[in-house]
C-alpha cells in the first residue's frame, strides 16, 4: 500500500492525504515494524531447534542463504532490466516523468555490494531502496547465528548453561543496542533496528519456554521474564525520549515504530491461545495464501509498481480515481509475486517448509 501511493503523494500534493486510502496507506512502512518483530520469532525459534537438534551453524547458514539469496538475485535481475526499460522511454520522450528515476553508478565496489547484500556495510546504494530491509534481515540472522554458535558450544557441555546464554546474549544485545540509541541517538549497523527484531526473539522465548518443552524450568522462567520485561521497559523509554524525529509522514518516528512493536507483541501474546483457530477461520485463509508467496511478493513488487503507476497516470486514476490504480497495482503485484514463487522461490524452500504448505494448503 505504502509503495503504491508514495509515488503520488510524494510529488508535493498535500490534497491526496485528505483521501482516507491515502492516509492509511502513506503509514505502511509500519508493516516493516511488524515483519522485523515476526522475523525475530521465526529465526530465534530455527536457532533454538537448532540448539536443541545439534544442527551445524554451517547449516543453519546454509539453510538462511539457500532461502534468500536465488529470489534475490532473480529480482536483482529483473530489477536492472526493469529500470533499464522505464529509463529508456524517459530518455526516447515515451512516457511523462517519473518519480525517483534510476540511475546505477559504475562501480565494482556498487554492484558487489548489492549482489552479497551488504550495501550498508560498504555505505552504497540500492539497485533497489526497498531491499534496504534486506540487508538488516541478513545482518540479523548473522547476529543470531554467532550467539548461536557460542550457545551451541556451552551447550555441549552444559545445556542449562547453553539455553540461558542465548536468551541473555539476545536480551543483553537488545538494551546495550536501545542505551546507543538513547544516549547517541544512533547505533552502527544493524544495530539501530535490533530491538525490533530481538523482541520477537524475546517474545519466542517468552510465549514457547515452559515446563513441558525444558527442564529445569525455574531458571529458564526467571530469565525470559526478566530479559523480555528489561527490554520493554528500555524501548518504552526509547520511545519517551525520541518523539519528534520522523523524517515525514512516510517515515514514522522512532516513538511510533517503538510502540508500534509493542502494541503487535501484545496482540500475538493475546491470540496465540486462539492461535489454531484464527488460522483455519476463512476470513484470513486469503492472507495466508498471500503470505506462504511473500518473499517473492517483497522482491517483486517494487519491480512491477512502476509500470503500473506510469499506465495509471496516463489513463488519469489520480486524485479521487486512485482507489482503482491502487486495486490495479495491489492485483498485479500479487499476480507477478505469485508468478516467481511458482518459477523460482518454491525449489529453494526446504522439505519442512514445503510439507508445511502443503498441510496448510496454501503452496
Amino acid at each position: 500500500m505504502d509503495h503504491s501511493c508514495d509515488r503520488w503523494l510524494f510529488d508535493g500534493n498535500t490534497a491526496y492525504l485528505k483521501n482516507p486510502l491515502y492516509a492509511l496507506s502513506i503509514r505502511g512502512q509500519l508493516g516493516v515494524v511488524l515483519f522485523f518483530v515476526i522475523s525475530g520469532y521465526c529465526i530465534t525459534a530455527a536457532a533454538w531447534s537448532a540448539l536443541h537438534s545439534k544442527k551445524s551453524i554451517w547449516r543453519y547458514f546454509y539453510e538462511r542463504i539457500r532461502r534468500i539469496y536465488p529470489p534475490y538475485f532473480v529480482a536483482l535481475v529483473l530489477t536492472v532490466l526493469a529500470t533499464a526499460s522505464i529509463n529508456f522511454a524517459h530518455h526516447h520522450h515515451l512516457i511523462g516523468a517519473v518519480h525517483h528515476l534510476q540511475t546505477y553508478p559504475v562501480s565494482v565496489k556498487f554492484w558487489l555490494a548489492n549482489l552479497f547484500l551488504i550495501q550498508s556495510e560498504l555505505d552504497t546504494p540500492m539497485v533497489n531502496v526497498v531491499f534496504w530491509s534486506l540487508c538488516y534481515e541478513i545482518a540479523f540472522y548473522l547476529v543470531i547465528g554467532v550467539l548461536l554458535k557460542v550457545s551451541q558450544c556451552i551447550y555441549a557441555r552444559n545445556p542449562r548453561l547453553g539455553i540461558l546464554f542465548l536468551i541473555y546474549s539476545i536480551g543483553a544485545t537488545t538494551t546495550a543496542a536501545i542505551l546507543c540509541l538513547i544516549l547517541s541517538t544512533t547505533a552502527p549497523f544493524p544495530f539501530d533496528l535490533w530491538h525490533q527484531f530481538a523482541l520477537g526473539g524475546l517474545l519466542f522465548f517468552f510465549l514457547e519456554l515452559g515446563p513441558d518443552t525444558v527442564q529445569d524450568y525455574g531458571t529458564i522462567k526467571i530469565a525470559k521474564w526478566l530479559n523480555i520485561s528489561i527490554a520493554i521497559a528500555f524501548i518504552i523509554l526509547l520511545a519517551t525520549l525520541r518523539q519528534n524525529d520522523g523524517l515525514d509522514i512516510g517515515h514514522p518516528s522512532t516513538q511510533v515504530r517503538c510502540w508500534t512493536s509493542l502494541l503487535f507483541c501484545l496482540l500475538l501474546v493475546a491470540i496465540r491461545p486462539i492461535d489454531a483457530r484464527v488460522s483455519e477461520h476463512w476470513v484470513f485463509k486469503p492472507l495466508i495464501w498471500v503470505g506462504a508467496f511473500s518473499y517473492s511478493l517483497y522482491l517483486i513488487h517494487p519491480i512491477i509498481l512502476p509500470f503500473v503507476d506510469i499506465l495509471s497516470r496516463k489513463a488519469g486514476l489520480t486524485g479521487s480515481l486512485y482507489w482503482i490504480a491502487f486495486w490495479l497495482q495491489t492485483i498485479s503485484a500479487i499476480f507477478f509475486g505469485r508468478l516467481a514463487y511458482l518459477l523460482v522461490e518454491r525449489h529453494f524452500l526446504s522439505k519442512r517448509q514445503t510439507q508445511r504448505l502443503v498441510a496448510e494448503q496454501v503452496a
